[in-house]
């Protein structure tokens, strides 16, 4: 989560409470409303790191793909997202939602002193995953703001 916000500096403005917190090393720490941090097993060579990023499918099915900053670095992908709960938005379901992505907003409130937790009791299943625009740039728009928006992209030796 701290790298979400070395690569999105933005994002201490949206969730200044998180900020501190991370930046104190708290030992517990909350997930902000309107936010949640989803993850997926992620094994291609390709690296991504963003800040936000508002995607929308055009062609095939209406869905949406929105993010407040995202690293996808095998052999995970993380993704903190508006958390929407709830409410289907005008772009249709959210991909990580279609793609069943697992939530860890849990895992921030374990501190440094727990050292062992079963992963069963974290998350009943965790999706092998694509970037969600991989493959069908085509069908989708992006927008995101040359201001705020980084984006790093890369292929990672073998």
């Amino acid at each position: 989560m701290f790298g979400m916000f070395a690569i999105s500096p933005n994002l201490r403005v949206i969730f200044p409470e998180l900020a501190e917190d991370l930046k104190a090393q708290r030992r517990h720490i909350s997930m902000p409303d309107g936010a949640t941090l989803r993850f997926a097993i992620y094994e291609a060579p390709a690296a991504r790191l963003t800040g936000p990023v508002h995607s929308l499918r055009v062609l095939k099915r209406r869905e949406h793909y929105s993010t407040f900053a995202e690293i996808f670095f095998r052999p995970l992908a993380w993704v903190l997202t508006p958390s929407g709960r709830g409410d289907v938005p005008p772009g249709g379901v959210s991909i990580l939602d279609r793609q069943r992505w697992a939530t860890a907003d849990d895992w921030l409130q374990y501190g440094p002193d727990v050292t062992s937790v079963d992963l069963r009791n974290l998350c009943r299943y965790v999706p092998f995953v694509q970037h969600p625009l991989a493959g069908s740039r085509e069908d989708w728009i992006e927008m995101y703001s040359d201001e705020i928006t980084p984006i790093l992209e890369g292929r990672m030796p073998a």
